[in-house]
């Protein structure tokens, strides 16, 4: 049975790909469905989180990282980097706290 950390490392994991996916989907229908497939895994090992807290924080990251992504899709944003750097923190803190405190 899988822990709560190997839940979020699953679920970190899977971001940090999700947005290629979805850029690539534009293009081919395999991306399109490899985009889908990975958001549901997503959904589904987010939900398997007992802890409301981190659930929120990693749907939340979820969405800051779609929105940065897209932001700086074609040139960079300072402002749009500034802002998700921020925010990622604040959620790491919560979706990690260990790593946060060690930072």
């Amino acid at each position: 049975m899988a822990t709560t950390s190997n839940k979020i490392e699953k679920a970190l994991q899977i971001l940090k790909h999700q947005d290629f996916y979805w850029m690539m989907a534009d293009y081919s229908t395999s991306a399109y469905n490899s985009a889908y497939s990975s958001m549901r895994t997503f959904v589904k090992v987010v939900a398997s989180i007992e802890d409301s807290n981190i659930v929120k924080a990693l749907r939340e990251l979820w969405v800051a990282t779609y929105k940065f992504v897209h932001a700086t899709l074609w040139s960079a944003n300072e402002a749009a980097e500034k802002e998700f750097k921020t925010k990622e923190a604040e959620l790491m803190a919560v979706i990690k706290p260990n790593i946060a405190m060690a930072a």
